[in-house]
């Protein structure tokens, strides 16, 4: 399913989604210097749906089509996607544990890693309660350096946009 939104109102929605995006790095970032590490991944990842926006927007915009796929607006793997095509897949990673799992038992220690995800931004902003460890769940591990590696390289990636 589509819209249709003429070309000149798809440069103003590619001008404004980048707005957007600016403003929730800047967050990100002011978030990760007081350590308010989950905090900074929601703003974050919000950052990251608005570029996957703008990304999406330009190549319509890049094809003359007017026709804008309505999951633009309702779709947020469609969106992480879009902006993972301009971004170096490394970057999905913001905590990885220096536990092996098969070495350690990931019940007493934490083997995994936390991505960007849909699912992770609801996790960082929600308090959760886990059946299996029976333990209440506050946010997510984050890597202040990882969050700022992301937040420098989405900055870089939209100074490179063109349309």
């Amino acid at each position: 399913m589509s819209i249709k939104i003429p070309l000149s109102k798809i440069e103003e929605g590619i001008k404004l989604a980048l707005q957007k995006c600016d403003e929730h790095l800047a967050s990100a970032e002011i978030l990760a210097s007081k350590s308010a590490l989950s905090n900074a991944v929601v703003s974050l990842e919000f950052g990251i749906e608005e570029f996957g926006r703008a990304v999406a927007l330009i190549e319509k915009h890049k094809a003359v089509s007017e026709d804008i796929e309505t999951k633009l607006f309702t779709d947020h793997d469609y969106k992480y996607n879009n902006a993972c095509t301009s971004l170096p897949s490394g970057l999905k990673t913001i905590y990885e544990s220096s536990f092996n799992p098969a070495v350690f038992d990931p019940n007493v220690f934490h083997t995994g890693k936390e991505t960007i995800s849909p699912r992770t931004r609801l996790d960082a902003t929600y308090v959760n309660y886990d059946e299996k460890t029976r333990e209440w769940k506050v946010g997510i591990r984050a890597d202040k350096d990882k969050i700022q590696e992301i937040i420098n390289e989405i900055k870089q990636s939209k100074a490179t946009l063109t349309w």
